[in-house]
């Protein structure tokens, strides 16, 4: 459960030797002139497919550590590492490694020899501010500054536009050496994160159209609307000034509680009408359809009024927002040491609370003792975590909470370093650049780009980690990985469905370098999640039936082989299933030739 404020803010670091403007994303970014004054159109958010990564039971070898005390750590001459998370169920196996809110006695992180030092922060300004006046400090001289904060906690799918805004401040001020860069992953969220609408949408999505959701404009769970609305190639309206009929419109709120209060109490407002990104002349009276949060405003939604399902969520889209661990680059290169152990730890922790129930629950208690959560306790913690089914106002059956911590092996696989998996196509960097280019896509002003993901992700400590885990015969818990039947089956809940115009040279299966490039972007697509995918191979009438037929199949069959070929471990046997069709369900008319090239497509479709 991920708690955090909202609105334009400024924030001013240390005598205003650092200035972050930041607007929305629960992330805020420097607004540009006049934004907001001029009229936005609507736009198909870019291509993403997702999916379910199936079931949270791992398997493994991790015997009971036993229960970290709730006394401190003594820990003579260890530095302190502060760290600042958001209150967020995946986090769960890192908390649990520190015993509590600083490092006790019998925890893992004792047991490493490194003192950390925990605390809940929300707001993500205030991250930003911390992560810098700790760069100051180091820009200063200072080996180990008194201000600041070494590490923090976010959602990774949206590490893209957070790491634009902070690292232009850090790298004009201090250089590039003082850029804030990724280290590993505490979790995920499974489920936690969602869009909740009408139950027309998530039969219909193309209903979706004309509706209005409250939300954290470029928040991560905003990103899970774009992503469902990119698959099912519904138009997004990037100003929430306007409301455009054919596209999904947009009431920005101050944070995730306010979207949920938003639509119990009935919000509407007055808006221009746009067409096509021109005012129409009209105005329309619009109210709030739907929201995007997480645990436990869905709660407050389900309870408070009712009426929403889960349309969508990080349950289906199960790999797009895993939590990321972020320092700064000069300060990590000087303490590599305790950076390892201090991963190496937390990846312990994971192991712990996933496999055995005391873990989890000592975690659950960790949880609030650093959260705080007003009328939570750790029952509270441990149930949404877990994630569970319950009845809302008008007694129907509503999913909430899920989440899941990551061990050592999870974290291989999420970046590449595992068997079968390279960091070149890895989940995380399918990520990143999914949902970087969504940002920028939607808000080109506001976001005109992201970092280089090699230019923020270090992997090499956790490399170390793993080997030392490895050499010492701790190695335990192994990675979260779908399974599949391969019985060629179709999905029997569809949740995206879109053509791609891939490319191919006349008359063979033979992919032009265009389609290969289009390959490469659905692969990145493909990657975030693992539900099951089917590839339906369509040609237009030239030729005989025969050979369209098994000109379809041939190219579909080229799309399965590219894919499978990339990433073994992200396409196992069985994900990818292949249709041919040939001629027989033509889109266009095939008396021309922009039909036949119309009819000339693959249709990927994704479900469960």
């Amino acid at each position: 459960m991920k708690l955090t404020s909202t609105g334009q803010k400024t924030v001013r670091v240390l005598g205003g030797l650092a200035v972050i403007l930041v607007v929305g994303l629960g992330l805020r970014y420097a607004a540009m002139n006049g934004y907001g004054r001029e009229v936005l159109g609507s736009v198909v958010p870019d291509k993403i497919q997702g999916l379910d990564a199936g079931s949270d039971a791992l398997v493994g070898g991790a015997e009971f550590a036993g229960l970290p005390s709730d006394k401190p750590a003594a820990l003579p001459g260890a530095p302190e590492v502060r760290v600042n998370f958001w209150a967020w169920n995946s986090q769960m196996g890192c908390l649990y490694s520190n015993g509590g809110p600083v490092t006790t006695e019998g925890s893992l992180m004792e047991k490493q020899g490194v003192k950390v030092k925990i605390a809940r922060q929300d707001d993500n300004s205030q991250l930003m501010a911390g992560l810098t006046a700790l760069a100051k400090g180091l820009h200063d001289g200072q080996a180990q500054p008194r201000d600041g904060i070494h590490f923090i906690g976010i959602m990774g799918d949206g590490a893209g536009a957070f790491l634009a805004a902070l690292n232009s401040q850090l790298i004009e001020s201090f250089g590039p050496e003082y850029r804030a860069e990724i280290v590993g992953s505490c979790g995920y969220s499974r489920g936690e994160d969602k869009l909740m609408g009408p139950k027309a949408w998530r039969d219909n999505p193309q209903s979706m159209r004309g509706g209005v959701v409250a939300g954290v404009l470029r928040d991560g769970d905003w990103n899970i609307a774009q992503r469902f609305m990119g698959d099912n190639a519904i138009p997004n309206n990037p100003d929430e000034t306007t409301y455009d009929p054919q596209a999904v419109n947009w009431i920005n709120t101050s944070s995730y509680v306010d979207a949920a209060e938003k639509y119990v109490s009935g919000y509407c407002e007055e808006r221009k009408v746009v067409q096509d990104g021109k005012l129409t002349g009209e105005k329309k009276r619009v109210c709030v359809d739907g929201i995007v949060t997480w645990t436990p405003a869905d709660v407050t939604a389900a309870q408070g009024r009712g009426g929403l399902v889960s349309v969508v969520s990080t349950k289906e889209y199960s790999s797009q927002m895993p939590h990321v661990i972020i320092g700064i680059r000069k300060w990590n290169q000087q303490n590599r040491e305790t950076v390892v152990k201090m991963l190496s730890a937390f990846m312990a922790g994971g192991d712990q609370v996933l496999q055995h129930p005391r873990a989890l629950r000592r975690a659950a208690e960790i949880s609030q003792e650093i959260y705080q959560e007003k009328g939570a306790d750790a029952a509270y913690w441990e149930k949404y975590y877990r994630g569970v089914v319950e009845p809302d106002k008008t007694g129907q059956p509503v999913e909430l909470g899920g989440s899941k911590a990551n061990n050592m092996a999870d974290n291989l696989l999420l970046f590449g370093l595992a068997p079968g998996s390279s960091p070149e196509t890895s989940r995380f960097r399918a990520t990143y650049t999914v949902f970087g280019k969504i940002v920028t896509q939607q808000y080109p002003k506001l976001v005109p780009s992201v970092p280089p993901v090699d230019s923020i992700l270090d992997v090499s400590y956790l490399r170390l980690a793993s080997e030392r885990a490895g050499a010492s015969g701790e190695a335990a818990g192994k990675a979260e990985t779908p399974t599949f039947t391969p019985n060629n089956e179709k999905v029997t809940r569809v949740v995206g469905r879109r053509d791609y115009k891939i490319t191919f040279r006349t008359g063979s299966a033979e992919l032009s370098p265009e389609g290969e490039r289009q390959l490469q972007e659905l692969f990145d697509n493909l990657s975030i999640n693992s539900l099951a995918v089917e590839v339906h191979g369509h040609t237009d009438n030239t030729g005989s039936a025969d050979a369209n037929q098994q000109l379809s199949e041939d190219r579909a069959m080229a799309v399965k082989k590219y894919l499978e070929g990339r990433s073994a471990s992200t396409f196992p046997q069985g994900r990818v299933r292949v249709f041919a069709h040939g001629a027989t369900e033509p889109v266009e008319s095939n008396r021309t030739e922009a039909g036949r090239s119309a009819n000339r497509r693959v249709e990927v479709v994704i479900g469960n």
